[in-house]
């Protein structure tokens, strides 16, 4: 019996990816893991279309570090450009309430995150998306510094796709 309420517990605690959570979402994209990003790039995820979904992110690191979320290819071919070396026509901002720049927080902790503590944002556009954790001087961001390395940023991401049912 008690086997029983402990794996009933686990499996209520987890939302694999592609899961349903509250709502009516789907999760279509999940990441919540330590990510290494070398100086003068920035590491990418492509979300699919969530047809009017959703994006939560809080992220982490003793450094400070700037988060994009292109809502376009146009847009996040002009970043890569940029970080390649590369003088793009422009430098597009990212999708103006979940892009931003990592706050400290505490002597040693810089973190970024969704409006509201890390709450759900609508997307509100369709995609394809490109998330990024940026460690290059992107449009005058959170420049590497004199001594450049490699930022490790934890990230807890998830992307949900609006469900009709």
């Amino acid at each position: 019996m008690r086997r029983r309420n402990v794996l009933a517990t686990l499996a209520a605690g987890a939302v694999p990816v592609g899961g349903c959570i509250g709502g009516g979402s789907e999760v279509v994209t999940s990441v919540q893991r330590s990510i290494s990003v070398s100086p003068g790039r920035g590491w990418v995820e492509e979300i699919p279309d969530t047809s009017g979904g959703a994006v939560q992110y809080k992220a982490r690191a003793d450094r400070p570090f700037d988060v994009y979320l292109f809502t376009s290819e146009s847009e996040f071919l002009q970043y890569d450009a940029y970080v390649d070396g590369d003088d793009p026509d422009g430098t597009p901002p990212g999708h103006e309430k979940i892009s931003t720049r990592a706050e400290q927080v505490t002597d040693t902790t810089y973190e970024a995150a969704t409006p509201n503590g890390g709450a759900r944002a609508s997307i509100g556009t369709s995609g394809p998306y490109y998330f990024v954790l940026d460690h290059s001087d992107y449009r005058d961001g959170a420049r590497p510094g004199d001594n450049p390395t490699t930022i490790s940023v934890f990230l807890d991401l998830t992307v949900t796709e609006r469900t009709f049912l």
